[in-house]
């Protein structure tokens, strides 16, 4: 009968103690989440192993989760290509015309948020606090170079000067900043260049594993390859092909003025397969 009690305890515990981290991530946390990043191109996969910085970048790093686990980028494909980054995470790619994934739809019910229209908090954004120096962000443990494979969040250049509030990490204040530095939703790049600076415009949040970089210039190569068979050797610009979109039309804080936005999308779909949370 002790046996049996004792059995029942520690199984409730457990139930217990998985349902505080199902019901909030907060007692879960590690300062280093890890995600697996999946990606196809032409009819192979490349997986991509990294270490987020949440003791660096907390906001962003809580806001790409929560994209992550509900599944907002499986499918997606890279938008716009240069040989020095992969920008993604607002379109997907069907009969060779990109189709924007409606992300304030979306996220409403789900996203963290960090910016609002009021001091009261009453109205959120569901954009994201840009953490990094020109947004007058103070990285208190040492700022992330933007590296070979690092991820880097994007925001589109917006045509305004509104101000929104922000709630800072430091202290938990709200503070007046201009929205179009915290106005980031899903985009974000893959850094394709070979440098070690760091980026006072954009917040570099994650870091490629070290396993991952040969997976990552294998899929340069791949590309590199395509490219050099399909079209030549100076074919790169025969890779893509042109297109413009209009953006930001569905940003309430925009009022509907969005802009034009000219993309080089690849040819042969590089394509998000998915976005996996390895580790809280």
């Amino acid at each position: 009968m002790f046996k049996n009690l004792k059995r029942f305890i520690s199984t409730a515990l457990a139930i217990t103690s998985v349902c505080a981290c199902t019901a909030t991530l907060t007692a879960c946390e590690t300062p280093h989440p890890e995600v697996e990043i999946t990606l196809s191109f032409n009819d192979e996969t490349y997986t991509l192993d990294y270490v987020l910085y949440r003791n660096i970048t907390p906001s962003t790093v809580n806001h790409f989760l929560a994209l992550a686990e509900n599944e907002y980028y499986d499918g997606l494909c890279v938008h716009d290509y240069s040989s020095d980054a992969l920008y993604t995470g607002a379109y997907s790619f069907k009969n060779e015309k990109l189709v924007y994934k409606k992300y304030f739809e979306e996220v409403a019910s789900y996203i963290p948020q960090t910016v609002w229209l009021d001091s009261e908090k009453t109205s959120p954004t569901y954009t994201l606090y840009g953490e990094f120096e020109s947004n007058n962000f103070s990285v208190e443990n040492g700022e992330l170079s933007e590296s070979f494979g690092a991820l880097v969040m994007y925001y589109s250049d917006k045509n305004t000067e509104s101000e929104v509030y922000v709630q800072r990490n430091q202290d938990g204040k709200l503070v007046p900043r201009t929205y179009e530095k915290n106005s980031a939703t899903s985009q974000f790049f893959i850094n394709l260049k070979e440098k070690t600076s760091t980026n006072n415009d954009y917040c570099v949040f994650a870091t490629l594993k070290e396993g991952s970089v040969s997976v990552l210039k294998d899929l340069q190569t791949a590309i590199a390859d395509y490219i050099s068979d399909t079209y030549g050797e100076d074919g790169e610009d025969e890779f893509v092909t042109e297109m413009k979109m209009d953006i930001d039309e569905d940003d309430e804080v925009l009022g509907g003025n969005g802009s034009i936005e000219t993309y080089d999308v690849p040819n042969e779909p590089i394509v998000v397969t998915s976005v996996k949370v390895k580790k809280y």
